[in-house]
């Protein structure tokens, strides 16, 4: 089966699902992966790495139905929204490994209804676009199972698919609402206000320059928002020594997905920068020395 599904010039992942216009598709393409949640998605294209079989130009095609209101793809739980950073996350591992590139995929579908008829949803498109570094296409329509044959989404149905550099050619910045108002400063270290070690109600840790870089790495620190409502109470804090003395210092929030600096000191609302691998950063952070 796995040499086969490698052979296919689409790499069909569907949902599943009891339902009953999803099983018609299962039904009506001849291969195809079955997924609830991200891990398995993970483990499948783990089984076709490990595979010794010979690899074809593909799509991989992901079909689902979506989310109200956002228009997201769902695989069985798991919402692809390029907000999570777990969802980028995972995204970048991919494209770290060069999984798609290894499996001769070319291009990325997101096959459920509408996926790129909302502001959020054409901002995933982009997203994934930008972190795959393969095309990534998004639908304009609604989907039906006679929108695929045994071989998959077919030709004659791509009427209805736009892709994210079609997206970004006529949206200037598809960043969905709800994110804050965006922050062009770039998350810099230096530029922090340094003040000394005080008590505060969560753990403070410290870093050094090298551990400092390790941590940045994470941080998108291009795409920072301001979020004056977020009450979120950090759930750590780390301090960087300045060069002049003190330390700069961010918080941690949201289980490491998003941290939080005060540029122009903390009686303004901070800006808030998303985490790439929360579990990772969360790691190195652990690491530190409290104080």
């Amino acid at each position: 089966m796995t040499a086969e599904l490698l052979a296919q010039p689409r790499l069909s992942i569907i949902t599943r699902s009891s339902d009953a216009e999803l099983a018609l598709i299962q039904r009506t393409i001849e291969h195809t992966i079955l997924v609830d949640e991200r891990t398995e998605l993970e483990d499948a294209l783990g089984r076709l790495l490990a595979a010794d079989a010979p690899i074809t130009p593909k799509t991989l095609d992901l079909i689902g139905h979506t989310t109200s209101g956002k228009s997201l793809l769902l695989l069985g739980e798991w919402e692809i929204d390029a907000t999570s950073a777990t969802v980028t996350s995972f995204f970048r591992g991919l494209a770290d490994q060069d999984v798609l590139g290894r499996l001769g995929i070319h291009a990325v579908r997101l096959l459920g209804c509408m996926t790129a008829d909302t502001d959020h949803g054409r901002w995933t498109i982009c997203q994934l676009a930008d972190i795959l570094g393969v095309e990534v296409y998004g639908t304009t329509g609604l989907l039906f199972a006679s929108h695929y044959d045994r071989r998959g989404f077919t030709d004659a149905s791509n009427y209805v698919l736009t892709s994210a550099t079609e997206l970004r050619a006529t949206v200037i910045d598809p960043r969905p609402q709800g994110r804050g108002a965006r922050e062009p400063r770039v998350l810099d270290l230096d530029s922090l206000p340094a003040r000394p070690l005080e008590p505060r109600p969560w753990p403070v840790r410290v870093a050094d320059r090298d551990e400092a870089r390790a941590l940045l790495r994470l941080v998108r620190r291009r795409d920072g928002s301001i979020l004056p409502g977020l009450l979120a109470a950090p759930c750590c804090e780390i301090a960087f020594p300045a060069a002049a003395g003190g330390y700069h210092h961010a918080q941690v929030l949201l289980d490491g997905e998003i941290v939080r600096v005060y540029p122009d000191g903390e009686a303004k609302p901070g800006i808030v920068y998303p985490v790439d691998d929360p579990s990772e950063l969360k790691r190195l952070v652990a690491a530190l020395p409290a104080t």
